[in-house]
This record gives C-alpha cells, structure tokens and sequence, in this order.
C-alpha cells in the first residue's frame, strides 16, 4: 500500500507550504489574519457604550471556537463507517474505491452550527438587548432550520432538485418576523431615468397591481411591496446553494464563508462607529445585530477550517453549506445590505454564471464536476465531462464550466493546498475590493 501511495504522488501535496502539515505556518497565518485584522476593526470602532455588549459576544464566541475544536475529533470518530466519505481529489479518476478508502467523517458541519446556535443564545441571553431580540429570534430560527434540514440532506442525499426548495422552507422564520421596510434606494443615475423618463411610470404600472409597490415621483425612492420579501428568498436560495457548487477542495467552502464573515465584521464594525457617532438608533442597531451574529460565526467556522484544511480529518457536508449560506442572507437582510453581500459573493455569483450551463442542462454535467488527480504529478489539473464517466462522445467532452478548473486552466496543475490557497485569497482579495467600493463611492453612486 505505501508503494502505491507514493507511485500516485500523495507526498507532493503534503509538502506543500499551504499544507497543515505540522511544518509549515503558512497556514496558520492565514487563518488567523483575516479575523485578527476584523477584530481589531472591532476593537478601535466599537463605541464605549456597547463594549460591553461586543466584548461579551467576544468571549461566547472564543468559547464557541474552543468548543468546536474540542467536539470535532469526539463526534468524528462516533461517525458510522456508512456516514464516511472518499477524498476523490487524493487518487485518480475511475480508480475502485474500497470500503477502506471510505475513511472521512462527513456532515461535521453539525458541530460548528450547533456550537453557534448556542453561542448566540447565550450572547442574548447575556446581553439583554431588547432592541433586537426579534430579529435575533428570526435569526436562530432560521439558522436552527438550516443546520437541521441540512443534516437530512447529508444523510438522506437528497437530489438536487430538492436542494433548491430546501432555502425557502428554512427562511419562512425570517419572512414572517421581518418587519422592515421594502423601500429601495437606487444609485442617482437610475434615480434621474425613473424621474426624467417614462421608465418610472411604466415600473409603477407594474410593481403596483402585482405587488402592492410603487415609485415615489418625487424622490425616485422605489418601494417593491411583495417583490422584496420574494427577493429575500431569493437571496436564501442563492447564497445557500452558492457555496454548495463552488465546493470539493479541501477546506475551500469554510474558507470562502470564513473571508466572507470577517469582511462583514470589519464593514459592520466601522458602520457601527459612525452610526454611534451620528445617534443614527436605526443602523447603530442593525450593525451591533452584524457584529454580534458574525462574531460567533466566524469563530466556529475557523474552528471547522482547522479540520477541513487540506489534508481535512473532515468533510463539512452540507449542512455546513445550508446554515452558513443562510447566515449569510439572515445577516445582510436584517442588517439591510444584502446589495454589498452580493459584491462579497463575487466569486461566488462568477462560479454560478459560468456554470449555468452545466447546471441547467445546456451541456452535459456529470455528478462530479470535481478537479483530476494525476497520479504521475500528485497534482490537480481541470476535469473534462468524460474524466470519470463516458458520457458524452469523445468529440463532445469538453472541460467541465467551474472557477475552480478555470484556476486550473489559467495557473497549470496544482497542488490541492495551492488551489485552495489561490481561492481563498482570490475570495479575499473580492471582498477587500468590495469593501473599498462601498467606503469609496457609495457617496458618488447614491
């Protein structure tokens, strides 16, 4: 067995930097940098009045953090051997898979959402804050129906066509306590087209009798009614299944997720400074909400990444992928910027456009869209359609449409821990992007 390990190359990748190999501190550093830089966010833009609300969800999220890094090796090794997964990237396509080669815990994603559920119960019963406890009631709900709907995803494997109505079921919680406005406030120039232009009276005739909205004439503010609560599942629905299909390295779905949170907590802690400063009571309030949910989040999905981080001890499964998309829509509809999460998402909304195809039928799309193993290199190159089944005539077989095998084709061959890296710092790299917009031109553009 050790001489067919090391004819298929598995020790090129574990002596990679961007391994957790014990060696290297790359890794390390780049785990802790993100949240370190956020909470440092947190730490100078934090008004003196709710430190003490910030600094109590600091510490719940630190325990959150240990808690899940102590429970992940516990509850992995209670996982049935049915209830365990193959790394397909670590061996080559069409090779047989044996029971033996069936030896990662999945769905460990359970651990990190129960640690958060619970870290945010406990910040709010701590805290005491009445201001939001309906939003923050929303939020749990929501969350809690994530992470249990995605545990019977994970163990039932529901098809696909099932994942897609799973988003709207989870965010009823949501559409049901949300009691914000629907009003919309689009960038000058498309202000001065609904005011100048017939265009304004033509989306009046229509938001109007279908969904109870209309368009101030005056200010060219736009209310959508029905339509924005639509959006919000909407939102659900893409954020959850966007992290689900831009998947299959090791460590990449918690270290998208993970560059996202840190991003809101930076954004969400300056917002809250200058909300403070401004007696802004409205978006003091939604952004202490941000901080408060993103704090734990992030906590535990780093906790998580620790295992999952290549070589992962454990998958995260989707109910990893279900809760945390879910965060994500929850945080930004009731913080009210679900606009800038959708620019945080870049590499997320770029995976989805240029899967459509695929994802839709246009061309062929076999189950798993997962990078090739060459067993000669022990690196990654991008898959073709026929790579692990013939599907198609080998005229037809074409690269399979994800960012992923586009890194792939763009860069050459890689190491599973280099692709990961490169994804991770390319979410990163989105979302600082994103931020220096919103701080930049929101002025200019609204």
């Amino acid at each position: 067995m050790e001489g067919k390990e090391e004819k298929w190359g598995r020790d090129v990748a574990m002596r990679s930097v961007f391994a957790a190999n014990g060696k290297s501190w790359v890794p390390l550093l780049m785990g802790a940098m993100p949240l370190g830089v956020a909470l440092l966010t947190v730490a100078a833009c934090t008004p003196v009045a709710l430190r003490a609300h910030v600094g109590t969800s600091c510490v719940l999220s630190a325990l959150a953090f240990w808690w899940t890094r102590s429970l992940i090796p516990v509850i992995s090794s209670k996982i049935p051997a049915t209830k365990r997964g193959c790394d397909l990237l670590k061996r080559p396509v069409r090779s047989k898979i044996g029971e033996a080669d069936r030896n990662v815990p999945e769905s460990l994603g359970i651990v990190s959402g129960v640690a958060l559920v619970c870290a945010l119960v406990l910040t709010q019963v701590s805290t005491e804050t009445p201001a939001f406890a309906h939003d923050y009631a929303a939020a749990m709900l929501c969350i809690v129906f994530a992470v249990l709907l995605g545990f019977v995803d994970d163990f039932l494997d529901l098809e696909w066509k099932y994942k897609y109505v799973l988003p709207p079921i989870m965010s009823l919680p949501l559409l049901s306590a949300y009691d914000g406005g629907t009003r919309v406030v689009p960038p000058k120039f498309c202000r001065a087209a609904l005011l100048e232009t017939p265009l304004g009276t033509a989306l009046d005739a229509v938001i109007a009798p279908l969904f109870g909205g209309a368009v101030d004439g005056a200010s060219g503010v736009v209310d959508l009614g029905l339509a924005y609560k639509i959006y919000m599942v909407l939102l659900a629905v893409f954020c959850t299944n966007a992290i689900n299909i831009y998947a299959g390295v090791n460590g990449l779905e918690c270290g998208q997720t993970y560059a996202i949170a840190c991003a809101i907590l930076a954004m969400s802690a300056v917002e809250l400074g200058r909300a403070a400063d401004s007696d802004n009571y409205d978006a003091t309030k939604n952004h202490l909400f941000a901080v408060t949910l993103m704090l734990p989040f992030a906590a535990t999905t780093l906790a998580l990444l620790r295992s999952n981080w290549f070589p992962a001890n454990v998958f995260v499964g989707d109910t990893f992928t279900n809760y945390a998309g879910m965060t994500l829509a929850v945080v930004a509809i009731l913080a009210h910027f679900p606009i800038m999460l959708v620019l945080l998402m870049f590499p997320q909304l770029l995976n989805f456009l240029y899967s459509f195809p695929q994802l839709f039928g246009m061309r062929p799309c076999p189950r798993h869209r997962l990078p090739s193993f060459d067993p000669v290199t022990g690196r990654l190159r991008a898959s073709r359609v026929n790579d692990r089944a013939d599907l198609v005539p080998p005229h037809r077989d074409s690269f399979n449409l994800t960012l992923i095998n586009a890194a792939l084709r763009i860069c050459g061959p890689l190491t599973e821990p280099a692709l990961a890296t490169i994804l991770v710092v390319f979410q990163l790299l989105c979302c600082i992007a994103a931020l220096a917009l919103r701080f930049s031109l929101v002025g200019h553009v609204y």
